[in-house]
Formats: structure tokens, C-alpha cells, sequence
């Protein structure tokens, strides 16, 4: 199946639309290749549907949870990637994945956690440094089998 960009109508703050990629599944519907950097309640592997735009296919509302759920890191400003990698590992150990982006002025990390990942240990281990001062996070969207 080949991959497709859908946008994603955000906040203001970030600009207008993120775009993402997607797999087309049946008639208007897609799954979320991608995890998300800037739009809220959407994970990888979630399913939604499309409408066109101006001939650009944009997301219009979800179908089905895929299990997954988004937090993002914020490093300080001048922190590289090796920097993040230095505190990575327990969230690697516990399962958890991450796209990076370098296109603004403080690295960007959106960090995928699979169904199977303790999302209560993982949020843990980013709390605790963002008390340290290490990085900032927040919770793009939070998988919970019971709010199905």
C-alpha cells in the first residue's frame, strides 16, 4: 500500500495544518503512519476518516483507536540529539519508539508508545526529568483500553 499525506487541522500556535502519513485502508479511511509532533488525540496507527479540501485530503474525524499513545519531549535550546540519547534508554527499555525534528529552534521528539508499553512507568520516567531539568514533555494523546 502506498503511503499518503493527510493533513491535520492544529492549533494556531504551531500553524495551520500538520501532515502526516497514512495508509489508505477502505473508502474514505487511512491508519496513521507516523506519530504525531503537533496534533492532539491522534496516535500511530489510529484509524480515521478524510474528506477532500481543495484537493487535499484532510483528517476529519477518528474511526478507531489503534492501541497507541503520544507524548512529546521538548529539549532546552542548544541540546542536540546525542543529548536526548544520553536519557533514552529507559524509555527504549520499556518499549517506547521516537521521531525527532530539528526544525525549530529547540529539538522536538514525539514519542510512540506501543499497546504493549507500561504508559504509568514511562510517564514516570519523563516526569522525573523534566523535574530535573533535563527536558519538558506533555501527552499528545493517552490510550486507555477502558475509554474505548
Amino acid at each position: 500500500m502506498a503511503r499518503v499525506k493527510i493533513s491535520f487541522p492544529i492549533s494556531s500556535e504551531y500553524g495551520a495544518v500538520e501532515r502526516m502519513f497514512a495508509q489508505h485502508t477502505a473508502d474514505n479511511r487511512y491508519v496513521l503512519d507516523n506519530s504525531p509532533f503537533y496534533a492532539f488525540d491522534i496516535s500511530f496507527c489510529d484509524e480515521f476518516f478524510v474528506k477532500e479540501v481543495n484537493g487535499e485530503k484532510v483528517f476529519s474525524g477518528l474511526a478507531s483507536r489503534g492501541g497507541h499513545s503520544t507524548y512529546r519531549i521538548k529539549l532546552p535550546k542548544n541540546k542536540d540529539h546525542e543529548y536526548f540519547l544520553n536519557y533514552w534508554e529507559p524509555l527504549k527499555e520499556l518499549g517506547c519508539s521516537f521521531e525527532g525534528s530539528s526544525a525549530n529552534e529547540r529539538r522536538l521528539y514525539s514519542i510512540d508508545m506501543p499497546p504493549d508499553v507500561n504508559v504509568h512507568k514511562a510517564y514516570q520516567v519523563m516526569e522525573s526529568l523534566e523535574d530535573e531539568g533535563i527536558w519538558e514533555f506533555e501527552e499528545g494523546h493517552y490510550y486507555s483500553a477502558s475509554m474505548q
